[in-house]
């Protein structure tokens, strides 16, 4: 499951909805994905894809930020994720670095989604996990970037039937289902978000000459 919520709250921005014909569909990429294979995704019904910006140890990832121009340029919306390592560098430093790689590309950025999975690099105590996201969080909100956290459980319907509350988070805005599918010549995982969500309505909020993190989920 995918949670947004504002930097400021730590709440969910988004509304619970319960019907298929209310989501979209997106694709989650990694790695180098060309316009030929974004319009692939468009054509199969798409409307966004979610891409890496920051690869744990190995530091900020590049073909990220090229994604959201690429996928953009083929009519796509984009949303970025930092799957952070929690026992390095400080997370707000992580987040500078995942930041500055979408600025020095011309990336308009409206939101950054941390990615919290796998116990293995994260700190043993919650204490010291939620200093990592809180310190993530604080940082966000200093550039004026909203910052969702992004999670899941196993693979699942397309559907947020099954989602169960939890801490301050009482909906979901996206849900990753489906893993390492091969799909438009590459392997990738499936999305559904709400469809509440309008790229529209980003396209006339901001000069979209400019690519944008951020265009698909409001």
């Amino acid at each position: 499951m995918i949670y947004k919520v504002t930097t400021a709250f730590i709440l969910l921005s988004t509304v619970f909805v319960s019907t298929n014909d209310e989501y979209l569909n997106a694709a989650d990429v990694a790695g180098n994905f060309s316009v030929l294979q974004f319009n692939c995704l468009k054509t199969n019904c798409n409307s966004a894809i979610f891409t890496q910006i920051y690869a744990g140890s190995d530091g900020v990832d590049k073909t990220g930020s090229q994604n959201v121009i690429s996928a953009q340029s083929a009519g796509l919306g984009a949303e970025v994720y930092i799957n952070p390592y929690p026992r390095g560098l400080p997370s707000y430093v992580q987040f500078d670095k995942a930041f500055q790689l979408l600025k020095s590309s011309n990336i308009h950025v409206r939101t950054i989604w941390l990615k919290v999975t796998g116990r293995k690099e994260w700190h043993y105590t919650p204490h010291d996990n939620i200093d990592f996201i809180y310190d993530m969080m604080y940082r966000a909100s200093q550039y004026g970037v909203t910052l969702g956290i992004y999670t899941n459980c196993a693979e699942s319907a397309p559907n947020f039937s099954d989602f169960r509350p939890f801490g301050s988070w009482q909906s979901a805005s996206a849900k990753e289902y489906g893993f390492n599918e091969s799909f438009c010549s590459a392997t990738l995982s499936k999305i559904v978000y709400s469809q509440s969500a309008s790229f529209l309505k980003v396209k006339s909020d901001v000069n979209m000459t400019q690519p944008v993190a951020g265009s698909a989920i409001l």
